[in-house]
């Protein structure tokens, strides 16, 4: 291939990437790609056409103007989950469908839809399961829905936590499973690390990242907004992917030479999951984010977006529980100044 054809794939490679993003930042623009590219925005458009022309995208009405999408493939599936085996439903109604990925996604999306599935068909306690497979030049997303107990509703019952909400940080902590005698725990956890894109709806609450408002699947929608009981799973493995995840399992063990799961990031914010101006003060607020530290060797507790914690709860994380758990140790990254003037104050460790 001439170094002109090298230049030109790659123009489409990235027109293709920035508008497959654009459904979750609204960054996209034609001015800015050919600044950023070195083009001029006439040879853009012209991009642009081709890849209409080749239906890999779609030009629409957008306000005043136009604005571009990806257009998409959608396959959908649907299984009684009694007997079923998540390899049969990969093997017999997937593998075919992404065969084009690079080999890290595929990988990645096979382990990743493989533990979902089956969390679905060993804890849902539903009847049926629906999958949906998106497929675009971009991506591949697969969408899966069983009609069972929810899994934010089922956690909140193992752990007999007070509130529903409070069942999404033990998800990000990692290392929970309501069957400890088949399952590890680890399945969500890591399956939401390796995805580009990793989202869990239920009990009309969401753990993820992804900022709903601009997510535009109605599927999704509809599901949140009806209060349908049961729990849906989102996710997507961007076709460039380049992390495998061996990678990402390394980045969760204390010693890469020996494999385990030692070491977990939690988002402090997520203990007032919902709450706008959450303040983090009290000594039972640390006691419940400290529940199962101690299967852990290394903590890290992300205070990013937290504007100050209280000297109780700073004491409980960073003095009492070390005191007690010396095998275990807390680290907290990302504070501002006034989080770690405290956190300082009662001897805590950072980075």
């Amino acid at each position: 291939m001439s170094v002109s054809n090298v230049r030109r794939q790659h123009i489409i490679n990235e027109l293709i990437n920035e508008i497959g993003k654009d459904i979750y930042d609204k960054s996209f623009s034609v001015n800015n790609f050919a600044l950023s590219h070195g083009l001029t925005v006439q040879s853009v458009y012209r991009y642009l056409r081709k890849l209409e022309e080749d239906s890999k995208i779609q030009k629409f009405k957008d306000g005043k103007g136009y604005a571009y999408r990806l257009i998409n493939t959608v396959s959908h599936f649907s299984y009684p989950i009694t007997n079923l085996s998540e390899d049969d439903v990969w093997n017999k109604s997937v593998k075919a469908l992404v065969s084009d990925l690079s080999e890290t996604a595929w990988k990645n999306a096979y382990y990743a839809f493989s533990e979902i599935l089956n969390n679905a068909i060993d804890h849902s306690e539903g009847s049926k399961v629906d999958i949906f497979i998106r497929i675009n030049s971009f991506s591949v997303s697969f969408l899966i829905i069983d009609d069972g107990v929810g899994i934010f509703a089922k956690i909140a019952s193992a752990l007999e936590l007070s509130e529903k909400r409070f069942a999404i940080l033990e998800l990000a902590k990692g290392k929970f499973t309501t069957a400890p005698d088949s399952h590890s725990g680890e399945g969500i956890f890591f399956s939401s690390k390796i995805s580009d894109v990793f989202c869990i709806f239920s009990d009309c609450l969401v753990f993820s990242a992804l900022n709903l408002n601009e997510y535009e699947d109605e599927r999704i929608r509809d599901f949140i907004l009806s209060g349908q009981t049961g729990t849906m799973v989102f996710i997507e493995i961007f076709r460039d992917r380049k992390t495998p995840s061996s990678e990402i399992f390394d980045r969760y063990t204390q010693d890469p030479d020996k494999y385990g799961f030692t070491k977990t990031i939690v988002p402090v914010r997520l203990l007032e999951y919902g709450d706008s101006n959450p303040m983090f003060v009290s000594r039972s607020q640390a006691k419940r984010l400290l529940v199962r530290f101690e299967r852990f060797e290394r903590i890290e507790l992300d205070f990013d977006g937290i504007d100050e914690i209280g000297q109780g709860f700073a004491d409980e994380v960073f003095r009492v529980f070390q005191n007690q758990h010396p095998d275990s140790k807390i680290v907290a990254i990302n504070c501002n100044q006034q989080v770690k003037k405290m956190i300082k104050h009662v001897g805590g460790d950072m980075e």
